[in-house]
């Protein structure tokens, strides 16, 4: 699987995961921890820890994702990096109704001792 060279690929990664229905590449740009926000426009709340990821992003490949990211702006200290920017995401949700939706990101990204990227908290609805 494609590990996360930068902070910004992190961002890149998920959307190819997810558009290729790929669960185990999504999962693993998450820290074994890691908290998904998810979009307020599909209920809210949030979920940690990796079998609730596995839930939850397997429910946003069930809608066949095409997912699009562009980064705007990453701070970065050390080995933590927020990344900033907007994505849209549309699919078919499983009642047959179109799903397209968009937002601003706040994500939380870390280092990983071998170099690579993941996140820490993805947070879609970052800066609503």
């Amino acid at each position: 699987m494609p590990k996360a060279g930068t902070p910004e690929d992190v961002s890149r990664l998920i959307a190819d995961a997810l558009n290729a229905g790929d669960l185990e590449a999504a999962l693993a740009l998450f820290e074994p921890g890691a908290t998904l926000v998810m979009p307020s426009a599909v209920g809210g709340g949030s979920v940690t820890g990796v079998a609730a990821l596995r839930e939850a992003l397997g429910g946003f490949i069930s809608i066949g994702p095409t997912l699009a990211v562009k980064p705007e702006k990453t701070l970065l200290s050390g080995d933590t990096a927020l990344l900033v920017g907007i994505w849209t995401l549309t699919g078919r949700a499983p009642d047959g109704r179109d799903v397209d939706i968009a937002g601003r990101h706040a994500d939380v990204v870390r280092r990983q001792p071998d170099g690579s990227w993941l996140f820490v908290i993805d947070n879609p609805d970052g800066t609503a």
